[in-house]
C-alpha cells in the first residue's frame, strides 16, 4: 500500500484581484513531496515559484489569495486551519529560507536572539535553554565562534554567514519541510556550493523534506530527487531528476537545459530562450509557452494543454506527447 506523501498539493490556484480584472498567477498546480526527499522547483522569474512557496505557509500577499485547490500536510488540509493552528505550523512543521537573508533578519536584534525567539514561540524551553540551542545551531551550520557571533547583528556578518544564520533560524525547531527559495542565488559560486553541501548534510541529519526553488537547473541538479518545471503559473514538466536532465520531454525544459554553460560551450555564445514570461500570461490562449516555443504548432495556441502521465512520477504538458496529436 502506498504511503501518504508528507505534502500534497492538488489543483492549486492563486489569484489577484487587479483593476483590470482577476489575474490567475498560478493555475491547476498539483505536486507531492515525500518525507526526506528534495523537490526542485524551477522556472524563470515571474513563473509563480515563490507564490507557490508562500501558499504552503498561507502567506500570499494582499490582494492575492488562494482561490482554489487543496494543500495537505501530513494528511491535513491546511487551507481549512484557523489562524492560530496555522501560525503554529509556520517555523515549526514547515519553515522557509529566503534568497536575501537581510529581508528575513531583524536589523535591530542580535542573531542569537532571533534564532532563540523561534524556539520560545514553538516550545516550552526557558530563555537560557533557547539561547544555548541557538548557539549550538549556529555552530552546526558552520559559523565559527558561534557564541560570539550570536551576539552580533545581521550587518556584522558576511552574506554567506547571514544565509547560514537564516538556515539556523529555519531549522531550530527541526521542521518536517524546509522551503529554500533561491537560497543560494545571491551568493558567489564557492559559498553557493558550501550552502548546498550544508543543506544536504542537514537534510540527512534532521530527516526533513526540502522544496528547493531556483531559476538555475545546474544548482537544482546538485540537490534534487525530483524536478518540477513551471512557466506562466503552470506545470510544464515534472520528473525524477536523472530523467529530466538526461531526457527532458517539454520544449521549455529543453530550452532551460540548453542555456546551462558547459565545457562544450567554451568560446561560443550561450544559448538563450527568446522573449520573456509575459506579464498577463493567464490571458493567453493555449499553451502559455507556445509564443516562445520553437516546436509549437497551430493547435498549441488554441486551447489549454492537459498534463500527460508518462511514467511513475513523470508528467508533462505538451501536445507532442499525445498520440495522436
Amino acid at each position: 500500500m502506498n504511503s501518504v506523501p508528507l505534502l500534497s498539493v492538488k489543483d492549486l490556484e492563486i489569484s489577484f484581484q487587479l483593476e483590470d480584472g482577476l489575474f490567475r498567477a498560478v493555475s491547476e498546480l498539483s505536486f507531492e513531496l515525500e518525507a526526506g526527499k528534495t523537490l526542485g522547483l524551477v522556472g524563470e522569474s515571474g513563473s509563480g515559484k515563490s507564490l507557490t512557496a508562500l501558499s504552503l505557509l498561507r502567506l500570499i500577499p494582499a490582494p492575492g489569495k488562494i482561490s482554489a485547490g487543496e494543500i495537505y500536510l501530513n494528511g491535513e488540509d491546511i487551507l481549512q486551519l484557523a489562524k492560530e493552528p496555522m501560525r503554529q505550523l509556520r517555523g515549526n512543521t514547515i519553515a522557509m529560507i529566503f534568497q536575501e537573508p537581510m529581508t528575513a533578519l531583524n536589523p535591530v536584534l542580535t542573531i542569537g536572539a532571533q534564532i532563540a525567539e523561534a524556539l520560545l514561540i514553538h516550545s516550552d524551553c526557558s530563555k537560557q535553554e533557547a539561547n544555548q540551542k541557538a548557539i549550538s545551531m549556529l555552530d552546526r551550520v558552520g559559523i565559527p565562534d558561534a557564541a560570539l557571533r550570536a551576539q552580533d547583528y545581521p550587518h556584522n556578518l558576511s552574506g554567506g554567514m547571514r544565509q547560514r544564520a537564516v538556515i539556523a533560524m529555519a531549522l531550530i525547531c527541526e521542521p518536517d519541510i524546509l522551503i529554500a527559495d533561491e537560497a543560494t542565488t545571491a551568493l558567489d559560486t564557492t559559498v553557493q556550493a558550501q550552502i548546498l553541501d550544508l543543506l544536504i548534510d542537514l537534510q540527512e541529519e534532521f530527516k526533513m523534506a526540502i522544496l528547493f526553488i531556483s531559476h538555475n537547473l545546474g544548482v537544482v541538479s546538485e540537490i534534487a530527487d525530483d524536478v518540477m518545471v513551471m512557466y506562466g503559473g503552470r506545470l510544464m514538466e515534472t520528473s525524477p531528476a536523472p530523467i529530466i536532465f538526461e531526457a527532458p520531454e517539454h520544449p521549455y525544459t529543453k530550452g532551460l537545459l540548453s542555456t546551462l554553460p558547459g565545457p562544450e560551450h567554451r568560446g561560443k555564445q550561450l544559448t538563450t530562450i527568446e522573449g520573456s514570461v509575459p506579464t498577463r500570461y493567464d490571458q493567453l490562449q493555449g499553451c502559455r509557452f507556445a509564443p516562445r516555443c520553437s516546436e509549437a504548432i497551430s493547435e498549441c495556441h488554441l486551447h489549454d494543454i492537459p498534463t500527460f502521465e508518462l511514467a511513475p512520477r513523470q508528467r508533462a504538458a505538451c501536445l507532442k506527447l499525445e498520440e495522436p496529436i
